[in-house]
């Protein structure tokens, strides 16, 4: 039986040229020189700029596993690779976490190439890159990382509280209110 979060078909080879493109959200950090990159939400690790972010298996160094074991990301029988999902279930899976306003993710689509696993709600490759961020007035400062996220060469739009509550929840109407002082 799969891993929990394994793929239970096999890969698909999509040339990048071919890429599905696919939803999901990233955390934001400065690097050494205060410049902020795109950060993977469950590991430290950095998307680079005009190069495509490479999956790796952090498995079997987490685990007891033999060399002979470990294997190009994404694994059939793991959960390895770079993720992204379908609108909805991005939605879903951030409505059911809650999170801090300063922590709040950066949206965004991504391209995923390479082997791609598809399941019901997501996918895994072993590429990926952005094609669109969203990054929320929730998070401090949010222009300048606006700013320095634009050399990922990816549309890059600053979004209000308004907004990224539609962009999860699309099919309730929201109208902000202006209270007079």
């Amino acid at each position: 039986m799969p891993a929990r979060g394994a793929s239970r078909r096999a890969p698909v080879h999509v040339p990048r040229e071919r890429a599905v493109v696919a939803w999901r959200y990233w955390g934001v950090a400065a690097d050494e020189s205060g410049i902020f990159r795109l950060r993977s939400p469950f590991r430290a690790t950095t998307w680079p700029v005009g190069e495509p972010f490479a999956a790796e298996c952090f498995g079997s160094r987490l685990s007891l596993r033999s060399a002979r074991e470990r294997h190009d990301a994404p694994g059939a029988g793991c959960r390895c690779g770079v993720y992204g999902g379908k609108y909805r279930e991005l939605r879903r899976f951030l409505t059911a976490n809650v999170v801090l306003p300063q922590d709040a993710p950066v949206l965004g689509r991504t391209f995923l190439w390479g082997d791609v696993y598809e399941d019901d709600i997501s996918f895994r490759a072993s590429f990926g890159y952005p094609e669109r961020l969203l990054v929320p007035t929730l998070l401090r400062s949010c222009h300048a990382i606006a700013r320095d996220l634009e050399a990922y060469g990816a549309p890059v739009r600053v979004i209000d509280v308004g907004e990224t509550y539609g962009t999860l929840h699309p099919e309730t109407r929201v109208q902000l209110v202006r209270v007079p002082r």
